[in-house]
């Protein structure tokens, strides 16, 4: 694919649900793809249309803060937003599933009106080369999907495994949340004619304390020290009418479900990011009602801490955090001790593919370090070139982390991208519009139809999230007055939804 600026453009659009990808780990370049300005405000002083849809990716140099466009036309036909995105940082390569496609797509689709359609396949992005490929994917996968949830766990198989859960179809509306499906990393083929025996997705059923379906919910994966586990943590989310504020934990290889946390801060559109060996930081979303600045952070700056072992909110990430310990309820399930050897090594009602089975007793090492997990011995089949250890200090990572954190939270969530020393001056103004007319709202939409894509770390005080104790009395989910959606209709993540009670 080829990069270079656009004429009128000095960087993407102001877009809502896109996809940021940091690259590899010594990588000092952001990749953007997808999104929408469907929903904004066009009053906003730097509202723009948007453009043709050659340009699905842009690129984000952090040391000469330009953007590069890149023209991804021989490879997608669309630029789709809200779909579920994940990327294996030791191969450089960033994956995209499903989505939709909306009247701010692009200005060939503002005819659409009030109306998406849902768009199928999964689209995965070479970091290191900008090349794009948009893979077909089976139609058992359900791809057409919007609003789910997809996360890399690096120490099972070759390569890894990505795991695609949750979210909505317009054919099946919210999908079920023990119907789990897995893609093999090491069959990735890129090529224009992958062959039959490549690109494999697999299906399995989970068990347990099964999470109500939903969409808008995060995904973060921390593996047991002794690799006998990775727990997958999901976290918020919304359905039709409810906003949940609660934690669930699927723990592979059972593929058992166990939740660890119910709270009293229902949270959606929020995303989550792992920071080895066992924290997760929670960046934006929002709460009980439509207007996302009104209510966005219960912890008031936008960040929080959620120790992934003592499942406990605080305010300050911990720099020096011991190893992960798998959570007490999850080895009440899964057997074993904190530092792993779980005893249930399988999914309950067993596999529902043999070759499924084999993948997961293939277990890599990895060592959990800043800024997250690296496997030290994972093949590579795509020619990426190799990595060069820079031998920055994990302090200085962790810190570097942090704010590439905070960089992608602001541009996914429609704050503006032009460059900074551009915005410097206006920066207050632009606050001040986005406080009173806040952003654009959760849809609980489904599509209309499928097409397929041809440094020192600086203690941050907040207030403490608490868990709900026996001494308090848990929150109803949240309800909004809106009857369950059935078959197409217009967007609510564009005309916006009601109040919350």
């Amino acid at each position: 694919m080829t990069a270079g600026s656009v004429e009128g453009f000095s960087g993407p659009i102001n877009v809502h649900d896109a996809s940021l990808f940091a690259g590899k780990n010594d990588s000092t370049t952001l990749h953007m793809f997808g999104g929408t300005t469907s929903g904004f405000n066009e009053s906003f002083r730097y509202f723009e249309v948007a453009p043709t849809t050659q340009y699905a990716v842009w690129s984000y140099d952090m040391r000469d803060d330009t953007w590069l466009a890149v023209d991804t036309s021989g490879a997608v036909d669309t630029i789709p937003s809200w779909g579920a995105s994940t990327e294996v940082p030791d191969l450089g390569l960033a994956f995209f599933v499903g989505g939709q496609i909306d009247s701010g797509t692009a200005d060939t689709t503002q005819n659409l009106g009030d109306e998406t359609i849902g768009v199928g396949g999964m689209v995965v992005i070479n970091t290191t080369t900008n090349n794009v490929k948009n893979l077909t994917v089976d139609e058992s996968v359900r791809s057409n999907r919007q609003g789910a949830g997809m996360v890399y766990v690096a120490n099972f198989g070759e390569s890894g495994v990505l795991v695609l859960l949750g979210g909505e179809t317009q054919a099946d509306g919210l999908l079920a949340m023990d119907d789990i499906t897995t893609f093999d990393v090491n069959s990735t083929d890129l090529s224009d004619s992958p062959s039959p025996n490549t690109n494999f997705w697999y299906s399995q059923k989970a068990s347990g304390d099964i999470p109500s379906s939903r969409t808008d919910f995060c995904l973060v994966a921390a593996p047991a020290q002794d690799n006998s586990s990775t727990n997958i943590y999901l976290y918020g989310g919304t359905s039709e009418s409810t906003i949940f504020d609660d934690i669930y934990v699927l723990s592979l290889p059972s593929f058992t479900w166990v939740k660890v946390f119910t709270g009293q801060d229902a949270c959606w559109s929020v995303t989550c990011h792992f920071l080895a060996p066992r924290q997760m930081i929670t960046v934006g979303g929002g709460g009980k009602s439509s207007n996302i600045s009104h209510d966005c952070d219960w912890e008031q700056k936008s960040l929080a801490v959620l120790d992934l072992s003592t499942i406990s909110w605080g305010s300050v990430f911990d720099a020096n955090a011991g190893q992960y310990d798998v959570p007490d309820d999850v080895v009440a399930a899964i057997g074993g001790d904190p530092t792993g050897g779980a005893t249930k090594t399988q999914p309950e009602a067993g596999w529902t593919d043999s070759a499924l089975s084999r993948l997961f007793s293939i277990k890599t090492a990895t060592t959990c370090s800043v800024p997250g997990t690296t496997s030290t011995a994972v093949s590579n089949p795509y020619d990426v070139s190799s990595d060069t250890d820079h031998g920055i200090s994990g302090g200085a990572v962790a810190g570097i982390v942090i704010g590439a954190v905070a960089f992608v939270a602001i541009a996914c969530g429609g704050i503006f991208f032009y460059s900074r020393s551009r915005r410097s001056a206006k920066d207050t103004e632009v606050r001040d519009e986005l406080e009173k007319d806040g952003l654009p709202s959760y849809s609980s939409d489904s599509s209309q139809g499928t097409a397929e894509l041809v440094g020192t770390h600086q203690a941050a005080e907040l207030a403490a999230k608490q868990r709900v104790s026996s001494n308090t009395v848990p929150q109803e989910p949240v309800e909004k007055d809106a009857g369950t959606v059935i078959g197409p209709h217009p967007s609510a993540r564009q005309t916006g939804i009601v109040e919350m009670e």
